[in-house]
């Protein structure tokens, strides 16, 4: 992340605008393709629902059949002449009359067999295993009747529905004929119904009206397809059965024999049969591919256009602050800019670049006119360093004079005037002296010893003076004149208006960043807020008081506005503070 955030700070204007502008572009295209993937997601479902309304209509006709079915078969295992010549037929398995009780039985069937048009054939089987059928009786040969009569003793007199041994264009609807009479309940034989499913399939499908033709519909009971006749990838429909049951989703698209397929799975309540419905996907996504390919390549487009006109629009505009950049080259270097940029007229142009090119050429005659004047100056300040250096000999016949005295002194032995006129002459010396603001520590101690010399011989035992500093002194940096002006203040304030004894101590002390120099004196206490009032001509400074806004700013122009002076009164002392820090340049 770092790394990035460092690359694209390092990119020029230019490219970062265009670097937004293209991460713009591709969210676009980004969002344009999910609105692809939520439409066809919509138009899937659209779909599904259309095809499910009809798919209920063939499932609902394909219901009402069954039932009708159904419905024959309660009223055939109702029926008088069946009951009554089924139950002689059972009681009397060697009577002469069972042929007659089979032909009216026969005949009874006749008028049953044509009330539904699917109906193919009806088989009773009698308790002895023989079959009176009405209609083909191969047909029955095609079902597991054994199996069926099995499941028809558990089941008590209800109906089941069954399919073929082998996948084929019948079915079965089979229930037990139990003897009503007296309510008996005893079985007197077996019912079988077949019925052609894959005509009532057909019929279904075509009465729906809005399904393809183009489309397969596939019933599945269990493991076993009831129709089509034909395999049809038997292994996935029972995959997808299985799928259904785990998902919400009642439809998928699979690719099948490179087809792509719409499919749509469900089951029929009324006999817990699965159905799927295939229907080639491509001709109904056709349209809406095209339209999302025309969109693509149309946003496209658009999207090249505007970043050939945007990059053409940005190289214009930038070639200006180009210009600009130039420009600031060749004046820090003194050369002149080339001709086009020169040339060009800034100055009826009122956007941001116009007032940038203004504004530089207005700084640039400003830093010209401040170069010549400041050339004037350097010229008046070389005139008045020749004169000071006429005047040089008047210091040499300062120090010679007191030279002369301090040696007239020791002559005579007077010892205090010698000191002082030495110590004065170090004072003199360093306060006139052409050296650094930023001076060793040590040196600026030697001129606070000279100036306590003086002081000692003039006030003698009334003043007691104390110095506590590090041992290594000349590692420390310190301004000109900064300890000796503060001693000074303490002297004037603490001694001159009392003759008791006034105690001044200088206390140098290293912390974890900067060295700090207290300077404090009995006698006299500070007014609070003393250096404000000071700065706001609320008191009016007499002798020293300029001295401390000198130090004061010295301090804040050498370290910044976190250091200067501290005023405050600590255990009947006047304590006076002030911090170097430890990184400094010398």
């Amino acid at each position: 992340m770092n790394r990035c955030i460092l690359w694209f700070n390092n990119l020029s204007l230019y490219k970062k605008i265009l670097t937004v502008f293209l991460m713009s572009m591709l969210a676009l295209c980004i969002t344009f393709f999910f609105s692809i993937k939520i439409l066809t997601s919509r138009y899937n479902e659209e779909l599904y629902q259309t095809n499910a309304n009809s798919l209920n209509h063939v499932t609902t006709y394909l219901e009402s059949e069954m039932q009708m079915v159904e419905n024959i078969t309660d009223s055939l295992i109702g029926d008088q002449t069946i009951q009554n010549n089924l139950s002689f037929l059972s009681e009397n398995p060697y009577s002469n009359r069972r042929a007659l009780a089979r032909r009216d039985i026969y005949q009874q069937l006749y008028t049953y067999i044509y009330r539904s048009s699917y109906i193919r054939s009806i088989n009773i089987i009698l308790k002895d295993g023989t079959n009176i059928c009405m209609g083909s009786s191969d047909e029955i040969l095609q079902f597991d009747v054994k199996g069926l009569n099995q499941r028809l003793d558990s089941l008590k007199g209800r109906s089941i529905w069954a399919s073929s041994i082998q996948p084929g264009p019948n079915t079965v609807c089979a229930r037990q004929i139990l003897k009503l009479k007296y309510l008996s309940l005893k079985k007197i034989g077996e019912l079988y119904i077949t019925v052609d499913m894959d005509k009532m399939i057909e019929d279904g499908l075509m009465n729906s009206g809005s399904l393809s033709e183009n489309s397969n519909f596939v019933l599945m009971s269990g493991n076993k397809r009831i129709y089509p006749a034909k395999p049809f990838h038997d292994e996935l429909c029972l995959q997808l059965i299985e799928e259904s049951k785990k998902l919400e989703n009642t439809y998928t698209i699979a690719t099948i024999d490179n087809n792509k397929e719409f499919i749509i799975n469900g089951q029929i309540p009324y006999t817990k049969w699965d159905y799927l419905y295939f229907r080639d996907y491509d001709p109904l996504f056709y349209g809406i591919r095209m339209v999302s390919m025309q969109i693509f390549l149309f946003t496209f487009c658009i999207i090249a256009v505007t970043g050939v006109l945007v990059n053409i629009i940005f190289r214009h505009i930038f070639r200006h602050l180009d210009y600009l950049i130039e420009k600031i080259k060749c004046f820090g270097s003194g050369e002149a800019p080339a001709c086009n940029i020169k040339c060009y007229d800034y100055d009826s142009r009122q956007d941001e670049i116009g007032q940038l090119h203004r504004s530089f050429d207005e700084m640039t005659h400003s830093v010209k006119v401040l170069r010549d004047e400041n050339y004037d100056k350097q010229l008046l300040v070389r005139d008045s360093a020749i004169k000071m250096l006429q005047q040089q000999i008047n210091p040499h016949f300062l120090y010679n004079t007191l030279d002369t005295i301090n040696w007239m002194a020791q002559k005579y032995g007077a010892d205090d005037i010698s000191v002082m006129v030495r110590s004065l002459g170090n004072l003199f010396r360093a306060s006139i002296a052409d050296q650094k603001d930023i001076i060793p520590l040590s040196e600026e101690l030697k001129v606070l010893s000279d100036y306590i010399r003086i002081q000692e011989i003039r006030f003698k035992d009334r003043l007691h003076f104390e110095l506590d500093t590090p041992e290594k002194t000349s590692q420390i940096f310190v301004p000109k004149l900064c300890i000796q002006p503060l001693v000074e203040n303490a002297l004037k304030h603490a001694m001159e208006d009392t003759d008791e004894l006034c105690r001044i101590r200088v206390t140098i002390q290293e912390m974890e960043k900067d060295y700090q120099i207290q300077v404090s004196n009995t006698g006299s206490q500070f007014e609070e807020d003393l250096l404000q009032k000071i700065e706001n001509r609320e008191i009016t400074p007499q002798g020293s008081g300029v001295g401390l806004l000198n130090i004061n700013s010295r301090l804040k122009l050498l370290y910044g506005d976190n250091y200067g002076l501290k005023f405050y009164n600590k255990g009947g002392k006047a304590v006076v503070m002030l911090s170097i820090p430890k990184e400094q340049e010398v």
